[in-house]
């Protein structure tokens, strides 16, 4: 499904964001979740549901880490929680290295000329 943006400007900078965003995921995996989900919201803005899309990936790792401290929160957690969510997210990277650097590159080449 093809999202209608009234403003072409809104396309460009959600498309930007989604190719630095990408970029950054493929670089290296610091502030992994919060750039998930920011891919996550990206995605419903440039293509509506993002299942069967190239940032479905990101929708899956939301739900699946829907419970985790975002950066945000984790000043708020108490040590022993923060240690067992970044296991949990370090399992979570490294199930999904491929899938994501997969989606990161079709994502970079659909929208650079965007």
């Amino acid at each position: 499904m093809d999202r209608v943006f009234t403003h072409e400007s809104e396309l460009k900078r959600c498309a930007s964001k989604a190719i630095e965003l990408a970029g950054s995921l493929l670089e290296s995996d610091a502030d992994y979740l919060e750039n998930v989900l920011e891919l996550n919201s990206i995605g419903t803005r440039l293509v509506g549901e993002v299942w069967e899309t190239e940032f479905h990936v990101f929708g899956v790792i939301a739900s699946d880490t829907d419970h985790l401290p975002t950066k945000k929160v984790r000043p708020l957690c108490s040590a022993a929680m923060l240690e067992k969510s970044d296991d949990e997210l370090r399992g979570i990277i490294n199930s999904y290295r491929t899938e994501v650097s997969d989606a990161c590159r079709r994502i970079l080449s659909k929208y650079q000329h965007v």
